[in-house]
């Protein structure tokens, strides 16, 4: 009798023991954090936030140039929310003690195309920094026809703040392949009609 239970214990614990090492085998006996197992939405990647903060990139990536001697920033930040093909979406936001050359690049020789807005077209930008003006008082405000592209210029302050959004880089189309002229005469060509044949000119004769 005493052998017969010592067997059947023996044997519930082999099988406890192989029932254990089999469920832990997946993940080695570590938990997994849910982050990691949660699947991504159905039909879109994961998306990845990434802040660039150095002043003088923000500003190049704004105005397309880069800050002159006289340029003082203030206030840069810049937003990309990027996925395995790239950057699918960003948003910057500046602030500037502008140089002469600035105010004159922006506003007087328009270069982004900016119009004058009315009191009823100015909208606020969607979540900006703590440092971005939250009402225009005392600025004019200027805007591109997406109204993406805002500009708020305090002349008596000389303060210039200014924010875009806009959506990812997309690959530009493959160029479509170039015609190849074949010519009689290029060199290392074969020609283009077959060589005469001796018995046709034997013929002739």
């Amino acid at each position: 009798m005493t052998t017969r239970l010592s067997w059947i214990l023996a044997a519930g614990l082999c099988l406890v023991a192989l029932g254990g090492w089999y469920l832990g085998a997946p993940t080695g006996g570590r938990a997994v954090p849910a982050d990691q197992t949660s699947p991504p939405e159905s039909g879109s990647a994961p998306e990845r936030l990434v802040t660039v903060a150095d002043p003088a990139e923000v500003f190049q990536k704004a105005f397309w140039k880069r800050p002159a001697a006289d340029d003082t920033i203030l206030h840069a930040e810049r937003r990309e929310w990027k996925t395995e093909e790239g950057v699918s979406k960003w948003q910057w936001f500046i602030s500037v003690r502008p140089g002469h050359d600035l105010v004159g690049h922006l506003i007087k020789e328009n270069a982004f195309m900016l119009a004058k807005l009315e009191e009823g077209d100015i909208l606020p930008p969607q979540e900006p920094p703590e440092w971005f003006p939250a009402s225009k008082e005392g600025c004019e405000v200027f805007a591109n026809a997406s109204k993406s592209f805002r500009l708020l210029w305090d002349r008596e302050k000389n303060l210039l703040h200014a924010t875009d959004s806009g959506g990812g880089f997309q690959p530009g189309a493959p160029q479509p392949a170039k015609p190849v002229s074949v010519s009689a005469n290029t060199p290392g060509r074969l020609p283009l009609t077959p060589p005469p044949n001796p018995r046709d000119e034997v013929e002739r004769e």
